[in-house]
């Protein structure tokens, strides 16, 4: 793997260690994050969000299944696992900690530019994940 993948796999143990700060600092600035349902974030509200999906697992991390590398583009296939053990306070509501397991599939998409990611957007089933924190009626 190249150096942008490296940039990436710190980012991800930056994530699963909980050093929000030093995650931050592997994005420019400038850069944005694409979300399911249309959401776009800008870095100050990227990291925001992920501290709310820290608070709600502590121990998550993403798990690597398949990358693909292109020059200064990455793609990944893995898996976002932890245990949901504190309240995911959101703008649309709160789901309180349901001790349930977390292993949802996603889809990252990078541009790295040097050390900085300059673009991301990340893909996963958003029913499959309320779901998992147990936020839906069973079936």
């Amino acid at each position: 793997m190249g150096k942008p993948m490296d940039t990436v796999e710190r980012f991800y143990a930056a994530f699963a260690a909980g050093e929000l700060d030093l995650a931050d600092e592997l994005f420019d600035p400038a850069c944005i994050t694409y979300m399911p349902g249309g959401a776009v974030l800008t870095q100050p509200e990227h990291k925001g969000m992920a501290q709310v999906f820290k608070n709600a697992s502590p121990d998550s991390r993403m798990v690597v299944d398949k990358v693909v590398e292109t020059g200064d583009q990455i793609a990944i296939v893995g898996y976002f696992r932890g245990t949901h053990t504190g309240d995911m306070v959101s703008p649309n509501g709160t789901i309180p900690a349901s001790g349930n397991a977390i292993d949802l599939r996603f889809i990252d998409y990078f541009a790295v530019v040097g050390d900085r990611i300059t673009e991301h957007v990340t893909v996963f089933d958003q029913m499959e994940f309320l779901g998992q924190l147990g936020a839906l009626p069973p079936s």
